[in-house]
């Protein structure tokens, strides 16, 4: 099963994910991202900060990219 790397970008910060979820495909993939950023914006009060980005890879390359958007 491959495993996923869940990193946020933001304006001045990174936050990396060392050590990554084993998931079954792209798929799983996206829809851990898009839990994991519902879950992040509500314990921040749902402040929108346009410049995160969640970055997903695998060991060799970027396979998602997915922004913060607006609203809770």
């Amino acid at each position: 099963m491959p495993r996923y790397f869940f990193t946020i970008h933001g304006r001045d910060r990174v936050e990396d994910d060392p050590d990554g979820t084993y998931l079954p495909d792209v798929a799983a993939a996206l829809s851990y991202a898009e839990h994991t950023i519902r879950e992040l914006r509500k314990e921040s009060g749902c402040k929108d900060d346009l410049a995160l980005m969640m970055i997903v890879t695998d060991h060799n390359q970027t396979v998602l990219s997915l922004p913060f958007f607006p609203g809770c």
